[in-house]
């Protein structure tokens, strides 16, 4: 990676976490050419801001500085496309994206990449300057799961693979058998406080899935788990954390399985 990355000149397309700063630190690791592009009202206000709305001016201000290569990192709410206040150019993309931006994500952000590509612009994968984000296969803490968590992972992974053929869901929660909470707009934060008020019980239990949809873009849109998601499980009281292996992404692996020990909880990669 380290010498194709020297050919390009790369926008960091920011949203909120950790991830744009781990993306931002290898690159400079790397000693790579880029620039961040931060998204108003997610991204760090140390660095350029926009809104999503703003598509002609973020377009205008990574062509100036000569941007080869784009990469989408952290979190960003998805609002609904009418309260965006799309200049003309995000206009006329809405045009050509036509009822695929009426549709789910995937569509929806199938049509952005293409529309990129229309630029010139490629696409980067955040785990392409970050090699070690993949989740891999197997039992990553010192905790292990039961055999009802084993039961209710099958049941979560099997419910997601059904909704992923809707483009809905990247998360659930599950208690015996018992679907608790889905991921929806909220996303996972929200998820997992609805399902702790939903638990079955006031002791430890359930666990929550989450894995990529069906061709989901990995380069846009890849769930994604960190210290503060273990920090989030602790306070729901699951047990742990079923995660689709090489179809999810960890940040700060060490730090974030060392949480997890710390707080009892399970992570596990699981082929799928």
């Amino acid at each position: 990676m380290k010498s194709s990355i020297q050919h390009k000149i790369i926008a960091v397309i920011a949203g909120s976490g950790d991830l744009p700063h781990r993306i931002v630190s290898r690159l400079q690791k790397l000693k790579a050419r880029f620039i961040v592009v931060s998204i108003a009202g997610f991204g760090s206000p140390e660095y350029p801001q926009f809104e999503l709305g703003e598509v002609g001016k973020i377009l205008e201000y990574i062509k100036a500085c000569g941007v080869t290569d784009v990469v989408f990192c952290g979190a960003v709410t998805r609002p609904s496309i009418f309260s965006l206040g799309l200049d003309e150019v995000g206009k006329k993309w809405l045009r050509k994206l036509g009822i695929r931006a009426f549709l789910g994500d995937d569509a929806l952000l199938k049509g952005i990449r293409m529309l990129l590509s229309n630029e010139g612009l490629s696409i980067l994968k955040p785990q392409e300057i970050l090699t070690t984000l993949l989740t891999p296969d197997g039992i990553l803490t010192n905790v292990k799961p039961t055999e009802i968590d084993v039961k209710d992972i099958a049941r979560g992974m099997f419910v997601l693979q059904m909704m992923a053929k809707a483009d809905v869901g990247q998360s659930i929660v599950v208690q015996e058998g018992i679907v608790l909470a889905i991921e929806a707009k909220e996303g996972t934060t929200g998820m997992l406080q609805r399902a702790e008020q939903l638990k079955l019980t006031t002791t430890k239990g359930g666990v929550m899935v989450k894995t990529a949809k069906i061709n989901q873009d990995e380069a846009i849109d890849f769930p994604t788990i960190g210290k503060q998601t273990i920090i989030e499980a602790k306070d729901a009281n699951i047990s742990g954390i079923a995660l689709g292996a090489h179809k999810t992404q960890i940040i700060d692996f060490n730090e974030t399985i060392d949480l997890a020990n710390k707080n009892g909880l399970f992570v596990i990669g699981i082929e799928c």
